[in-house]
């Protein structure tokens, strides 16, 4: 069951406020793929793999990678130590079926599955962290401030190439990406490290595991900087401009601007049934890439702030054969533009119109989404376990600003205002 409610301030056209209620409800049944002598071989695979041998997306619940109904990839910690990757990209790229490419605006990662995807929104494809989306209520996706995800932090990575629908909702008909983070059982102690490298870049983090009493605890802490590795925009948009119209608008040859300052954090607590994580995303100074409307824009930035948390409690034996679990999560989002940005340079025209100071547009936004899910699991069943959930997703977009220099007429053409005006 689903319903959506959009309310909109006659006063300020510009103001929209968005909430989406959604029900999610689940019933599933998985029959054993193989004979009596499946669980002393798994037991085996479990021994020799580890972690590797394991996936949870696929069903919702843990279960032999050879034995889940999708075709799934798992990254261990230990597989990104050897590969050397130190971002999510990096990674993800060397799955097979999983294509990493990049778009305009910001060079933005778009994930494609069997040759499923697009530009500039990536919604076919569901990015989790610990079982809970990262998806945005404005576009659907991850965001257009992204700016990456360091891997210091992360214990394994599960990709579903392929349709998961049938778990986690139409934003997953392609695929599924869940990224884990280190829990207690996975840092003993405390951990630091320096990186440094070329376009300026430098990373520092810190990171600590360990138990105090019986609360088993987990922390992480890393601060960044780039430059961005400065690739060369031969023509962009305000060229094709410039040649239409006699123009010399375009900043183009020039460099894309991919710096950016970063913070990540995370906490992890533990304690008897109880699951707590909280992490924190901040994204500052980070560059358009080749310019949000493809045009070079070499000043503009946008900031992000990003907070996701959730409490989950879990008994594996509740009852014979039984087993169950609920979560509570909220999800944060904050995306603006403090010095505005230029959707073209300034002496460009668009048709009948020249914009002597340029294009200009200063979107935000703040974004707010609850989500409670509960399950229980009856293994009583030989060959077969049966899974039962329940869920309900609050989706708020509570606050959306800009301000610009032009207006749209009803053809789409833009049209200056002159001055820029703050439509707030």
């Amino acid at each position: 069951m689903r319903g959506r409610r959009m309310v909109c301030n006659p006063a300020s056209p510009q103001r929209l406020t968005m909430q989406t209620y959604r029900w999610r409800w689940l019933l599933t049944s998985m029959l054993a793929t193989s004979g009596a002598g499946a669980e002393p071989v798994d037991e085996d695979l479990a021994l020799a793999y580890g972690d590797k041998a394991t996936i949870s997306i696929a069903t919702g619940s843990a279960q032999p990678l050879r034995r889940a109904p999708a075709v799934a990839t798992v990254i261990t910690a230990q597989d990104i130590a050897t590969m050397g990757a130190t971002d999510l990209d990096e990674a993800l790229a060397t799955v097979p079926g999983l294509h990493v490419g990049y778009g305009p605006i910001m060079y933005a990662p778009l994930y494609g599955v069997r040759g499923l995807l697009s530009q500039p929104l990536n919604a076919q494809v569901l990015l989790m962290v610990n079982g809970q989306p990262m998806k945005t209520a404005y576009t659907g996706d991850k965001g257009n401030t992204w700016a990456g995800l360091p891997l210091e932090n992360v214990a394994r990575i599960e990709v579903i190439r392929g349709p998961g629908s049938a778990l986690y909702g139409a934003d997953a008909f392609a695929g599924v990406i869940n990224i884990v983070t280190k829990g207690p059982a996975d840092l003993r102690g405390t951990e630091a490290g320096l990186r440094g490298g070329s376009f300026r870049s430098r990373d520092a983090w810190l990171q600590h595991g360990g138990k105090l009493g019986s609360l088993a605890l987990a922390a992480y802490l890393r601060i960044g900087t780039t430059a961005g590795h400065g690739a060369t925009v031969t023509t962009d948009g305000a060229t094709r401009l410039d040649t239409l119209f006699g123009t010399h608008a375009s900043r183009a040859p020039g460099p894309a601007n991919l710096g950016r300052d970063a913070l990540d954090a995370g906490l992890d607590l533990g304690w008897n049934k109880w699951r707590l994580h909280v992490n924190k995303v901040v994204r500052r100074n980070a560059g358009t890439g080749a310019g949000v409307n493809s045009a070079l824009d070499p000043d503009s930035v946008l900031d992000m702030d990003r907070l996701m948390a959730d409490l989950g409690w879990a008994d594996a034996q509740l009852a014979p054969g039984w087993a169950a679990g609920f979560s509570a999560a909220l999800h944060n989002y904050h995306e603006q533009t403090p010095r505005g940005l230029i959707l073209f340079p300034a002496g460009i025209r668009v048709g009948p119109n020249l914009f002597p100071d340029g294009m200009i547009g200063g979107p935000a936004r703040w974004e707010r989404m609850w989500r409670l899910d509960a399950h229980a699991v009856y293994v009583g069943l030989k060959g077969h376990s049966l899974r039962i959930g329940v869920g309900h997703d609050d989706t708020h977009l509570y606050r959306a600003e800009t301000h610009k220099n032009f207006v749209l007429t009803p053809t789409g053409v833009p049209v200056p205002t002159g001055p820029v005006i703050d439509y707030n």
